[in-house]
This record gives structure tokens, C-alpha cells and sequence, in this order.
């Protein structure tokens, strides 16, 4: 659909000075016709040009470029057509686990972080059309990437996530990292915003219970995905050893798997369990698949702005003017 329009609407104002102009150049060609002829008047106008008899082609010329001139201050423009724009309203923090039983190798061929780093990169890539963001947790969490459209920053980041080393800031902090990660959320301009939780423990350390803070983001609201990492049995855990050298211990890294899926019950999200790297890939992929809100709207193809024609009017009116003036409608001062 064709529509019309003005840029700058307001110099249509000037407008209703035109018609008091025409009166006015109007009246003096009158007062001018009713004056008191003279007996060389005959002469006069045989040496003067056709201004004599056409009094009423330069105001009238002049009125005419007045009036394209306004226009053309108007700005007038011309919509071709409109099209459905559609966009992917999704807003999404990504909430992941870096305490110490992260380094647990029951997730082949490395360890559950190396794997995590791996298949949160890839689902970063495919979700182009989003902003993310990156909380990590241990036993405080840490905003590592505001939300953003910046992929190559934030697959910087997700390829340097470590596994805390330090006893003082090892743990589990669910609860304070779900709030830190809906903070960013709150007032994200997205239609659809969610957490993914990245988990392998149980929450031993934080001021906020997890389920009060599944129950906060769901308020605003905020959708919660829980991924619970790990089996239920003893895994192969690297202890560091003199000179360097690594031995392995068979232990139990167990998490609460009834108090994840609450989380996720009560956020509105989903909870999965992936107890190898295939089973964490499978899971992403399906949390891919689940976020795709899209946006339609309604937005112009094309704008074209038509001032350029009331402006070449014009200068060509004016143009005319001045060749009537000094050409065939000159007139003896």
C-alpha cells in the first residue's frame, strides 16, 4: 500500500500567507489600472515589453515559487509498500557452574568443564538473532558478559570458563547466581527471557535459597532451564599429586535433583540430566529448539522523499521569472 506524507509538516503553515499575497498584488495591479493616463503613455508602451499588458504573469509566477518552495521545506515523501518484519525476541543468561567438581572425568574424552565450554560455544553460535550473557558461580557468583549481540566477546569468554582452584571460593551458590542472573534480565526489552542453569552440585553456599530465587525470577518473569551434569555414581576425579603429576579417585559428586527440578517447575522451564557429553549436546539442542519466540511487525520497505520535485518547480518558475522580467515582459521603470 502506497501512503503519503510530510517530513517537516509544519511549513504547510506558510501557506496561508499565499492568498493574502495574491489579494494584495492583486489590488495594487487595479490601483495601477485606475491611474491617470498620460498623453505619451502611447509611446511609452510601444518601447516597453509585454509586462505592459500582462501586469498579473510575474506575481503570479512569484506566488508559484513561494509555494514550491514550502513545499519542498515540507519535506513530502512517499512509503512504497510495508513488510512483515520478523525478529527473535529472546533474551538469554546463561548460568554455569565452575566449582571445583567440575573438573570430574566421567564426561569423555576430557573433563565436565572442558565439555560444558565446548557445547555452550556452539549454542551461542546458533542463537544469532539474541542477546546473551555469561554468570559464572562457585561459591559467589561473577557476571562475566552483560547481555549483548557481541558473539565473538562473549564466545571469548565462554572458551576462557575455568573451574575455581581456591577452597575459599569453592562451592555451589545456586540461589545467589539464578538472582545475579535475572538481575540482567528484569529490564530487558525482550519478549521472552530465560536463565539456563548449568549445574553439577548441590547448593551448599550462598545467602538465597534456590527455590525462593526460582520463585522471584518467575515473578517478572523469567523462565528458568535447569541442566543437571553428572551420573548418580562414584567418577574419576584428578588430584593433583608432587612434581606435577595427576592421580585419579573413584568419588561420589552427587546434586539434588529433586530441588532442580523444583527450580525448573516453578520458573516455567524445563529440567534435563546429562550424564555424558553426548547427553549435555542433546539437551542444548533441545533448549535451542524450545527458545524461538518470534516478533512480527509491520515496517515500511522504502521511504522516498519527493522534495526534489516541488524544489526543481520551483527554480524553474523562478527561472521563467526572470526571463519574463528582463526579456518580453520588461517594463520601463
Amino acid at each position: 500500500m502506497i501512503a503519503t506524507g510530510f517530513g517537516s509538516p509544519y511549513w504547510l503553515f506558510l501557506l496561508l500567507a499565499v492568498p493574502p499575497l495574491a489579494l494584495w498584488r492583486w489590488w495594487l495591479i487595479r490601483k495601477g489600472a485606475r491611474a491617470v493616463p498620460l498623453p505619451t503613455a502611447p509611446i511609452l508602451i510601444g518601447h516597453s515589453g509585454r509586462g505592459v499588458w500582462f501586469p498579473w504573469v510575474p506575481p503570479v509566477l512569484g506566488l508559484m515559487v513561494l509555494t514550491a518552495f514550502i513545499l519542498a521545506l515540507a519535506r513530502p515523501y512517499q512509503t512504497l509498500g510495508r513488510t512483515e518484519v520478523t525478529t527473535e525476541g529472546v533474551a538469554i543468561m546463561i548460568c554455569m557452574d565452575i566449582s571445583g567438581s567440575m573438573r570430574a572425568e566421567d564426561f569423555q574424552p576430557s573433563n565436565r568443564m572442558d565439555v560444558a565450554r565446548s557445547v555452550v560455544a556452539d549454542f551461542v553460535r546458533r542463537r544469532g538473532e539474541d542477546r546473551l550473557g555469561l554468570v559464572t558461580f562457585a561459591g559467589v557468583p561473577f557476571l562475566r558478559c552483560p547481555l549483548t549481540r557481541d558473539r565473538e566477546t562473549l564466545l571469548t569468554l565462554v572458551r576462557g570458563m575455568e573451574t575455581v582452584m581456591r577452597s575459599e571460593l569453592d562451592g555451589t551458590a545456586i540461589g545467589d547466581a539464578l538472582v545475579s542472573a535475572g538481575k540482567r534480565l528484569i529490564h530487558a526489552p525482550e519478549v521472552s527471557k530465560v536463565v539456563i542453569l548449568v549445574t553439577d552440585g548441590d547448593n551448599n553456599r550462598g545467602r538465597i535459597d534456590p527455590l525462593q530465587a526460582a520463585d522471584l525470577l518467575a515473578a517478572q518473569p523469567v523462565r528458568v532451564h535447569v541442566v543437571g551434569i553428572g551420573s548418580t555414581g562414584p567418577v574419576p576425579y584428578p588430584i593433583p599429586g608432587p612434581g606435577g603429576k595427576v592421580s585419579y579417585q573413584f568419588v561420589q559428586i552427587g546434586f539434588n535433583e529433586e530441588v532442580l527440578r523444583s527450580i525448573a517447575a516453578r520458573a516455567d522451564g524445563v529440567y534435563y540430566n546429562a550424564t555424558d557429553a553426548e547427553g549435555l549436546q542433546r539437551v542444548f539442542a533441545a533448549i535451542d529448539e524450545l527458545e524461538r519466540s518470534k516478533v512480527v511487525s509491520e515496517g515500511y520497505v522504502t521511504r522516498r522523499e519527493l522534495f526534489p520535485l516541488p524544489l526543481g518547480g520551483g527554480v524553474l518558475l523562478l527561472t521563467l521569472l526572470f526571463l519574463w522580467r528582463y526579456g518580453a515582459g520588461r517594463s520601463l521603470p
